[in-house]
């Protein structure tokens, strides 16, 4: 049976997902966590900042 991810596990696998990790090695990287909720963290950071044409939303303030 799979370890329930908490919050601070949530936060390691999006920092390991932003650190520009593949899939594959995040669910490598933590075993005890199901794939599904390993993939669920990875598809939410990924998705993060996508436009609605599919392109990165980029906001500068250079003030």
């Amino acid at each position: 049976m799979a370890a329930v991810m908490n919050d601070q596990d949530k936060r390691a696998v999006e920092s390991m997902c932003r650190c520009g990790l593949e899939l594959e090695g995040v669910i490598a990287v933590f075993p005890a966590f199901s794939k599904e909720d390993v993939m669920a963290v990875y598809n939410s950071v990924k998705g993060l900042g996508a436009g609605v044409d599919g392109k990165p939303n980029v906001s500068i303030n250079c003030s």
